[in-house]
């Protein structure tokens, strides 16, 4: 080895040790800086703004043809649409106006989550009728919590007219349907001839509403959207207060390293 390079490498020893004793030396510099940097973002984040959440689930609903049941690709199967309807101007104003505040404070803070289902470590996001969170945060429990619901009733009112109009068929139907058995067995002779007649006539009808029955109630329970869980808010807070706590701690704690290194030098200097 040169006498260059064991030069350098005294060099450098010499400086770790310095460094290391004024460290040494100086010690309640860096406590002093994690102590003041602790406490400085404890009372930060005592400071920080307090917020509310509120989420409600919306269920989108499905839409299928009148004649074979086939599923349809409407707006109801793609799960962005919620999130478009959500944070529609016309909407954020609406759910404004219900919650009692202004547009400008719920503009920005309203986010739309497609919930997956699934069992153990493997998650499966659905793609036809999916359930999709509504989230508003906001300055008081009250707003946040009616902003979520309106917002959640307006994604409902816009993707219902389609069932809303199948529902109200398939109600005439079975009404006339109703209607055409007492008009049959009104009409209906007291002979043997008759009453098969009428056996025949009533059966094909009761067929008909039983299955106008059973399109309805899946029309209500299926197809139409709905609001499955209403929106009850909770306390949050805009700055954790614990990561204010470390980071501040850490920043304290540098600045205290640097106050020791440096406190001997500035100390020479003013003398």
């Amino acid at each position: 080895m040169s006498s260059s390079n064991v030069d350098r490498d005294a060099e450098q020893e010499v400086d770790l040790g310095r460094y290391w004793s004024a460290l040494v030396a100086h010690w309640w510099l860096p406590l002093l800086g994690l102590i003041a940097g602790a406490f400085v973002g404890y009372l930060v984040s005592i400071g920080g703004k307090e917020v509310w959440k509120a989420s409600s689930t919306v269920y989108l609903g499905a839409s299928y043809s009148p004649v074979g049941g086939v599923f349809l690709q409407g707006p109801q199967a793609n799960p962005s649409t919620a999130g478009t309807i959500a944070r529609a101007e016309s909407s954020i104003e609406d759910a404004a106006a219900r919650a009692g505040m202004r547009a400008g404070d719920l503009r920005g803070h309203v986010s739309t989550q497609s919930i997956s289902t699934g069992a153990g470590s493997t998650v499966v996001r659905t793609t036809g009728n999916p359930l999709v969170r509504i989230t508003v945060q906001a300055s008081t429990r009250r707003r946040a919590a009616a902003a979520a619901n309106a917002l959640a009733a307006v994604v409902v009112d816009r993707l219902s007219p389609y069932a809303d109009r199948k529902i109200d068929t398939l109600k005439q139907r079975v009404a006339a349907d109703q209607k055409q058995i007492s008009a049959i067995e009104r009409g209906s002779s007291g002979d043997a001839l008759g009453k098969a007649v009428l056996a025949v006539q009533v059966g094909d009808v009761l067929d008909d509403q039983l299955q106008a029955k059973q399109l309805l109630i899946q029309a209500q329970e299926i197809e139409r959207p709905k609001v499955l869980t209403r929106a009850a808010a909770v306390k949050t807070t805009a700055r954790s207060r614990r990561n204010s706590v470390v980071v501040a701690a850490f920043l304290g704690l540098v600045l205290g390293l640097i106050a020791a290194l440096l406190w001997e030098p500035l100390v020479r200097a003013r003398r």
